[in-house]
């Protein structure tokens, strides 16, 4: 592996990613991208061991192994490599441990170096490095889907938001856009039942209730990313997660809110998909 191949992972709450990355130009090496489901509440040698596996089949395509970089969900002590994670229905039996020094004893090859990143600006480092948002200087990026990640760039360095907590029509701004948000309003509006985003966007006719129910969604995003951009003023916004996939369905509404409010930003549809996070894991070390 040379100098420009990291290994980047995402690691999830119930899955794990690996592929090699060539960060000069955020392309994936062919072959080498792997993704397996994780038991998160398993033991700490079992969810250790699935994790390597996944890695360990990805740094078979290295000519040379070397750094690994991991998009890691908090609380967790980056620096160090040390988790934090308890009570929050995922990896609880690693609390206190080093991770560091349990992936390595299970990683084939010599590894010099495993540098773990805070998950929620992996995604849109990845499109600030080698997406269409490269080319600007200050950047919002939002993750729709089981809830309402976010982060901000300036000079292509991406840092974590918590806009997911943010004051927004009294309450906050994951009641309005997450994938709970969806299915509720849907299922209220059309008096029918169903369970998730993906049943909704890919199984459900698109008739009047859902199409009012992204026509709302559309209203409501515009409303606060007009809020935002009175305070941040961003040049351009970039939205990834699974209710990104239907934008057909959002997109044109709420870029014509935006022009409405003299917003000349572009909003850009994540140009990574699933592979941002990873492609950012690796372009941040």
């Amino acid at each position: 592996m040379n100098d420009t191949i990291v290994l980047g992972v995402d690691i999830g709450g119930s899955h794990i990613t690996a592929a090699l990355v060539n960060t000069s130009n955020g392309t994936i090496l062919e072959g080498s991208m792997q993704r397996e489901k994780i038991d998160s509440s398993a033991g700490a040698e079992d969810i250790i061991q699935a994790w390597t596996a996944v890695m360990n089949q990805s740094l078979r395509f290295a000519v040379n192994p070397g750094k690994i970089a991991i998009a890691m969900p908090g609380p967790f002590d980056y620096q160090n490599g040390i988790s934090y994670m308890k009570s929050m229905g995922k990896y609880d039996a690693l609390y206190g441990m080093n991770v560091r020094n349990l992936l390595l004893n299970q990683l084939s090859g010599h590894i010099s170096e495993i540098c773990f990143i805070n998950d929620a600006g992996c995604f849109l480092q990845g499109e600030v490095s080698h997406g269409p948002a490269a080319g600007y200087d200050e950047v919002v990026g939002f993750t729709l889907g089981t809830g309402f990640g976010s982060a901000v760039a300036k000079n292509g360095q991406a840092l974590d938001a918590d806009f997911w907590c943010h004051p927004f029509m009294g309450g906050i701004c994951e009641d309005f856009f997450s994938s709970r948000w969806f299915v509720s309003t849907y299922n209220n509006y059309s008096g029918l039942r169903v369970n998730n985003v993906k049943e909704l966007i890919f199984n459900v006719d698109l008739g009047g209730p859902l199409l009012q129910v992204f026509d709302e969604f559309s209203m409501n995003m515009g409303v606060f990313l007009t809020q935002l951009y009175k305070k941040h003023q961003y040049d351009c916004v970039v939205l990834g997660g699974n209710i990104s996939n239907a934008s057909t369905l959002f997109l044109p509404q709420l870029k014509y809110y935006l022009k409405t409010m003299a917003i000349t930003a572009p909003v850009y549809i994540s140009s990574k998909g699933e592979t941002a996070a990873l492609i950012g894991a690796a372009c941040s070390v």
